[in-house]
């Protein structure tokens, strides 16, 4: 009976050893580096999902969601919302009216009858659909980052129907900054056509 019992138990040690080897190699192999990106971040456009929906209080409104696909080498992208955890993403160039308030910066363009693209403007100043996307990491530490940016636009047939029709044809031209002031590329949007 002892012999048995070391029989086992010599068993039972060759298939935990070989247990062991298995998920140490599967665990070896599995094991990948971070990407490297440069520290710039980089976009591409990916779609742009586009329906209609109705905002209470004020009415039918033309829904684009801007989907832009990012590589950014250090992760810091994106600016906070909340002025008490990350003061700093209110502070120096990025305050309210600072040149860097903005890390997403969306010009717009509308087909005109000859079939060019030409600025979107009202009244004589052009539109601009620039803003805020929220950080894509909360730590704050470096490391490479790949992912989507939803970018949402509405716009409202009350307020935008005086230069924005049903029929009209916008593209959108994306790029954003990261939190150490780097400028990604430009991005044009393909071509959307409004419903509303």
């Amino acid at each position: 009976m002892i012999r048995n019992l070391g029989a086992i138990s010599y068993t039972m040690k060759r298939q935990l050893l070989l247990l062991f080897s298995l998920a140490t190699f599967l665990g070896i192999g599995s094991c990948t580096q971070d990407p490297e990106f440069p520290d710039v971040p980089s976009l591409t456009f990916r779609e742009v999902e586009q329906s209609v929906i109705t905002i209470p209080n004020q009415g039918i409104a033309e829904s684009l969601i801007l989907v832009l696909r990012f590589q950014d080498g250090n992760g810091d992208l994106g600016l906070s919302s909340d002025r008490s955890r990350f003061p700093q993403d209110f502070a120096g160039d990025f305050a309210d009216n600072m040149a860097y308030h903005f890390n997403i910066v969306v010009k717009t363009y509308k087909k005109n009858t000859a079939g060019d693209f030409l600025p979107l403007v009202f009244q004589t100043v052009p539109v601009s659909y620039s803003g805020r996307f929220p950080r894509v990491s909360t730590e704050d530490r470096e490391e490479p980052l790949e992912g989507d940016i939803r970018y949402t636009l509405n716009f409202v047939k009350a307020t935008t129907g005086n230069f924005i029709k049903r029929g009209d044809v916008l593209r959108f031209e994306v790029f954003i900054y990261d939190r150490s002031k780097n400028k990604s590329n430009t991005v044009m949007s393909p071509d959307v056509t409004f419903t509303y």
